[in-house]
């Protein structure tokens, strides 16, 4: 009578881990990840996802250019192609280039390790067409993690980034609901916001491009200081 008790305990238990390690950006179950930086220092990361969109990146750009803030752009594969002219620019701006796959499906995760070899590897190599330089660190679509995404990125010598802060302007929001979700960011802190728009999910960057620059002076206000992901967590490109 044991016996069925037990597996009905293990059945969540193990169902419970398993989601965990997909989703959470904390989880190292599946293999390395890296999700937040030091804490003995100012420094934090912000870091951009699914550009370069015009009327998104350019503005976002403009705003860390006033300031002098670097930053990393995780981008799509799809969307370069289109705007390299953005890509390059990004470049000579001197942020961080990294691979956020290059159709960002939000059903990628279930892929075959051809479809992830080919998701990772044609990003990099358009990156490099364009901007001669090959990135290092990569980031799943929505941050789903398999065992499959994580061999293929370690094998083709990317870190795999995540993060311990969010604005959740992925979805609509506003400025003043991104702002709040940065209310305890401190040192060490990978965030994330978006810059762009993936090509099948079109989002307006409005409420991000707004809350960009109270939000730089709120880190400033903490005394906190953005920095490239390389130098947060120490990685040389």
């Amino acid at each position: 009578m044991l016996w069925p008790i037990l597996t009905a305990c293990a059945v969540p238990t193990i169902g419970a881990l398993i989601t965990y390690g997909l989703i959470s950006p904390r989880s190292q179950v599946y293999g390395k990840t890296i999700w937040h930086g030091p804490v003995g220092s100012s420094a934090v990361a912000l870091t951009f996802d699914d550009g370069p969109t015009p009327g998104g990146t350019d503005a976002i750009l403009d705003i860390l250019r006033r300031a002098n803030i670097p930053a990393t752009f995780f981008v799509i594969g799809e969307n370069a192609e289109r705007h390299p002219d953005l890509l390059r620019r990004i470049r000579d701006e001197g942020h961080i280039i990294a691979n956020h796959t290059w159709h960002h499906h939000h059903h990628a995760w279930l892929g075959s390790r051809k479809y992830w070899c080919d998701e990772i590897l044609r990003t990099d190599d358009l990156i490099e067409k364009i901007v001669g330089i090959r990135p290092l660190f990569f980031r799943p679509p929505i941050g789903i993690k398999t065992p499959l995404t994580l061999s293929v990125a370690h094998q083709s010598h990317h870190q795999t980034i995540t993060w311990s802060i969010r604005a959740r302007d992925g979805i609509p929001t506003t400025p003043e609901n991104i702002l709040a979700r940065f209310t305890n960011i401190q040192a060490g802190d990978i965030a994330i916001l978006h810059d762009g728009t993936s090509p099948q999910f079109q989002r307006n960057s409005a409420a991000t491009i707004a809350a960009l620059p109270k939000l730089l002076e709120f880190l400033k206000q903490k005394h906190l200081q953005p920095v490239r992901l390389d130098e947060l967590i120490d990685k040389d490109l």
